[in-house]
C-alpha cells in the first residue's frame, strides 16, 4: 500500500501518544458499514486481526467508525479500512458488469445494483 498517514481524526476524538491505549473516530459514510463488516462480520474480523485494533461503527448521527488500541494499531486499522472502501467496491462493481474472468476471485458476491 506504499506509505500512509491516516487523516486527522474527526472533532472530538480522542487518543493517547506513545503506544497507550487509546480512541480515535473517523468518519465513514453508513454506506460503508456493510463492506467494512463483511458477511457475518468476516471483513471487520480481518481488519481487526490484521491491525490489533478493535473496529466499531456508529450510525448516527452520522456515520462512523470508533478505532480503539494504540496508536500504531490504530494507523494500521485506519489504513486498511480506507484501502477497502478504495478498492471493494471496485471489485464488486466489475464482478456485476462480468468485467472479471472466471476464476479470479474464489466467490462473487451476488448484488443488485451498483455500489458507487
Amino acid at each position: 500500500l506504499g506509505s500512509f498517514a491516516p487523516p486527522p481524526a474527526t472533532a472530538g476524538a480522542r487518543g493517547a501518544r506513545g503506544g497507550g491505549l487509546g480512541r480515535e473516530e473517523y468518519e465513514v459514510d453508513v454506506k460503508f458499514h456493510g463492506i467494512l463488516l463483511g458477511k457475518h462480520g468476516v471483513t471487520v474480523k480481518a481488519l481487526q486481526q490484521a491491525s490489533g485494533a478493535k473496529i466499531t461503527f456508529v450510525k448516527e448521527p452520522a456515520g462512523k467508525v470508533v478505532l480503539t488500541g494504540n496508536e500504531i494499531q490504530r494507523s494500521r486499522a485506519w489504513e486498511l479500512i480506507t484501502s477497502v472502501k478504495e478498492q471493494l467496491p471496485k471489485v464488486l462493481t466489475k464482478v456485476r458488469n462480468n468485467e472479471i474472468s472466471k476464476g479470479e476471485l474464489k466467490s462473487a458476491p451476488e448484488m443488485e445494483g451498483k455500489v458507487e
